[in-house]
């Protein structure tokens, strides 16, 4: 049911049950809020959201104040002006102004709301209150006390939505502090998510503390590939300073990933795991250039044309095979899937990566990023034991090894004697890890975050994967290498020129896809026709 309600003269239409704080928020009109979170329970105590409604004796709580019909609201009169600034000068009364050492800083709800609704100036002179500052309360998280607000988020967090309890306030008035219980740490699997929650710099993450100055950062919004589940995703990379720094000095290392909005997925949340996942990116050395064999550099053309001529020698004799990642995008397997088909009948394997277990909030124990898109393009593929055994006994001479796009230890390393089968290894992927070393061809692609795409996550739902940075040496897309690859075998390939054209070319071919363009995919995803595929 939906009722009218007025809010600074503007009449509205809400659902029923929403507050006058959600329904401003929906409208796009700013109130200031600390404590109020949409993922979290309203506790109603940092009093920031204070409003005026009409016949109200006193002002009332917005993000606790449930709307009813013909209410009138007033969010920016003399009233509530001067409530906002009384809260301000409250809350900045044992506030440290280190705002320059701050990690915070340039994203901090206390700056903002202190220049947009605070006076300037504080009548407090007496000494602010000291308390502890960079304590370690985990494996990722310090905590700086002196900067707590109390607005209470990260406690909530930990009691409603991981149900830890780690967090507590102790002491009481202007003594209260935030800390841990007496032998806990702050070390369940989502613990990052408080320093995503604190309003202020109190709670830091420390794998980006000190790390860049967040308006350095460039910010694209993509999906995890730790994981099935597919979280939605901000990945934080660094720019070029053009000032201070040269074009061989660019910086577009990864430097954080904080979870994106997406009630269909993964809510407001992200695990740890996802969190530092891109840190795999960075354990082994990159692939930049083509060799033939690993160790051996060579030209991009020369090194292709070679592989493709071993593959397609293969695949005429029946003894070729490939293994691929279950990482990879809709387009690149597509393409791959496409390589293959115009090969001949090749034995493939969409590897499977299962670690630990699912869990109740986020947490898949498929690793695979893409596992449901390779079941609707591959089907029921035969098994990676099944494509290994046949190495074994000889019946392959040549494998395509398409390797993990996040994490090297994810590409299989085959054991001497298995190898030792092969009379080629042909590998194509991002890095010079223990499996590239083993080539006999190694074609270099991108990694995750350098290049655009797609995923479906375990749900069925597709989403879009953006790149937040150039791909390293001669790397480019899989499906590009796939097409490449094609040419140089003489196959005769679709004229693709990017991604979405080969995304169009999977959706005609994929009965889940069907229809799907990747302008309709937006922000949130796209659910896949899972029905009409169960039908068939």
């Amino acid at each position: 049911m939906m009722v009218k309600i007025t809010i600074d003269g503007e009449e509205i239409e809400v659902e029923e049950g929403k507050t006058i704080l959600q329904a401003a928020l929906t409208v796009g009109r700013e109130v200031p809020h600390y404590c109020y979170h949409p993922g979290l329970s309203i506790a109603g105590n940092c009093r920031m959201c204070l409003v005026e409604v009409e016949k109200m004796p006193k002002l009332a709580i917005g993000c606790y104040t449930p709307v009813a019909d013909g209410m009138v609201v007033h969010t920016e009169n003399e009233r509530v002006k001067q409530a906002r600034e009384a809260v301000m000068e409250f809350l900045l009364i044992n506030h440290p102004l280190d705002c320059p050492i701050c990690d915070q800083a340039g994203e901090c709800h206390l700056q903002d709301y202190a220049v947009e609704y605070g006076t300037g100036d504080s009548r407090y002179v007496e000494p602010k209150l000291s308390l502890a500052k960079a304590v370690d309360i985990g494996p990722h998280v310090l905590l700086d006390q002196e900067r707590c607000i109390q607005c209470s988020r990260c406690t909530r967090f930990c009691d409603e939505i991981t149900k830890t309890g780690e967090l507590a306030f102790f002491q009481r008035g202007n003594k209260t502090q935030i800390g841990l219980y007496p032998g806990k740490q702050l070390d369940n699997p989502y613990s990052g998510n408080v320093a995503d929650i604190c309003p202020v710099g109190a709670l830091t993450l420390k794998e980006f503390r000190f790390q860049t100055r967040v308006w350095y950062l460039k910010n694209t919004p993509t999906i995890c590939a730790g994981c099935a589940r597919g979280c939605n995703i901000v990945l934080g990379t660094g720019t070029q300073n053009v000032q201070f720094t040269s074009p061989g000095q660019f910086d577009d290392r990864i430097k954080r990933i904080v979870p994106r909005a997406n009630e269909a997925v993964n809510g407001h949340w992200i695990c740890d795991e996802g969190r530092l996942s891109f840190q795999r990116l960075y354990v082994t050395e990159r692939a930049k250039t083509a060799q033939s064999p690993a160790g051996s550099d060579v030209e991009w053309e020369p090194a292709l044309e070679q592989a493709a001529e071993r593959l397609r020698a293969a695949a005429a004799s029946g003894r070729a095979a490939a293994l691929l990642s279950p990482r990879l995008t809709v387009e690149n397997l597509f393409a791959w899937r496409e390589l293959l088909a115009g090969l001949g009948k090749l034995r493939t394997a969409v590897r499977r990566i299962e670690r630990g277990r699912d869990d109740e909030i986020l947490i898949r124990a498929d690793k695979g990023a893409d596992s449901q898109g390779a079941r609707w393009l591959f089907g029921e593929a035969t098994g990676e034991q099944a494509v290994l055994e046949a190495i074994a006994r000889g019946e392959v001479d040549t494998l395509l090894l398409v390797g993990d796009p996040l994490d090297p230890d994810d590409t299989p390393v085959l054991d001497d004697a298995t190898r030792g089968k092969l009379t080629d290894l042909i590998h194509v992927g991002p890095f010079r890890s223990a499996a590239a070393a083993q080539a006999t061809s190694l074609l270099p692609c991108a990694s995750w975050s350098e290049e655009d795409g797609h995923l479906v996550n375990f749900q069925g739902r597709v989403q879009r994967v953006s790149r937040a940075r150039r791909p390293r040496g001669e790397g480019r897309p899989g499906w590009r290498v796939a097409a490449e690859l094609a040419q140089a075998a003489g196959l005769t390939w679709p004229a693709w020129t990017s991604h979405a054209d080969v995304f169009r070319a999977a959706a005609k071919a994929v009965s889940q896809l069907d229809g799907i363009d990747p302008e309709d995919v937006g922000l949130l995803g796209v659910m896949g026709k899972i029905d009409e595929a169960a039908a068939v």
